[in-house]
């Protein structure tokens, strides 16, 4: 039924449009017979929308000439059947344009739709707009601090005490003890104050360290002459002094692990030659209970001869070829 409302709508929008054209047309007719607007020609013109009136020339002139004697020439009926018509569109045209809705009998209905029903107008139900979902927290999400604390209670993962993990140092790690670089497991690995070399002699540190790894001493090679060695270091590693080119003398305290004999450092219980002062020329005795060199002992040695005569050796290292080595079997021969 909206279709059918809309169409009866229209159409008494452009019943009114037409009623309100008609009586503007009266309206311009009754002012140009009052005013006598003089047309000599062809009079006054047929007006619009079914309403002709004609006028002769004859009351046209009079109406022109001023006469009161034009006014009684338009039929009596005629002007007021026009102020009926106008009457009757002025009002219904007013009631369009203000909205008010006139109540008409149903037999008057029934005559303008032009059908013997009255039209029904069906309300369009407004659409029912889309709610929104509540999303409600239940109260057990929602954690309660206690009344005495600010923040809320985690649980604390408690350990052992035989289960605590135990604290790692890193196998790389250095420490410096009285200007030497000493590595986690207590090897000598470096100098970090070349202050601790005075005139060329370098005493080791008595405490914190218990070994020499090879090459310690490689980032002052040319400052050292002479070295000593306490009790406390007991492993020195093959090839330690090797980069020491200007060492003229090797000092220990002594020990089970190592001792010196003439600058030269012993181990095995003194079967093995693990350190040669590498800046002594000329030739060395070797000791007969001596069955091997170390590797690297002699790298940079500068001694021609060893004489090894008498001794039993099972094992000379790296021996450089510019070092002569006499054996008991040179002798014979």
């Amino acid at each position: 039924m909206e279709w059918c409302e809309k169409i009866y709508e229209e159409w008494r929008s452009e019943e009114g449009l037409r009623r309100l054209e008609r009586a503007a047309a009266v309206l311009i007719l009754l002012v140009l017979a009052v005013i006598g607007i003089e047309d000599e020609s062809s009079g006054i013109p047929e007006l619009t929308d079914g309403y002709p009136v004609v006028i002769g020339a004859g009351a046209a002139g009079s109406a022109l000439s001023g006469s009161g004697a034009a006014l009684s020439d338009i039929a009596p009926a005629a002007i007021h059947g026009a102020d009926e018509i106008l009457c009757k569109d002025i009002k219904t045209t007013f009631e369009s344009i203000s909205g008010e809705v006139s109540v008409k009998p149903e037999k008057a209905l029934k005559a303008e739709a032009g059908t013997g029903e009255i039209p029904t107008v069906t309300p369009v139900p407004e659409e029912p707009k889309p709610s929104v979902p509540v999303i409600s927290i239940p109260e057990t999400a929602v954690p309660v601090l206690p009344e005495d604390e600010t923040t809320p209670a985690f649980p604390v993962e408690e350990f052992p005490e035989e289960n605590l993990p135990e604290e790692s140092v890193p196998e790389n790690s250095t420490s410096i003890i009285n200007g030497f670089l000493v590595d986690s497991s207590g090897m000598l690995c470096g100098i970090a104050d070349p202050a601790v070399i005075s005139d060329g002699y370098l005493v080791l540190p008595a405490e914190g360290c218990t070994g020499i790894s090879v090459s310690a001493f490689a980032d002052a090679s040319a400052l050292i002459t002479e070295i000593y060695i306490p009790a406390n270091i007991t492993r020195i590693e093959e090839g330690a002094f090797a980069c020491l080119s200007c060492l003229e003398w090797l000092e220990a305290e002594g020990s089970d692990a190592c001792f010196t004999e003439d600058g030269v450092l012993f181990s095995e219980n003194g079967t093995c030659i693990l350190g040669f002062p590498s800046a002594r020329t000329g030739s060395y005795k070797v000791p007969q209970r001596v069955t091997r060199f170390a590797a690297d002992a002699f790298a940079a040695a500068q001694i021609e001869t060893l004489d090894a005569v008498g001794c039993s050796l099972s094992d000379t290292g790296n021996l450089p070829s510019s070092i002569r080595l006499l054996l008991s079997e040179d002798l014979a021969g």
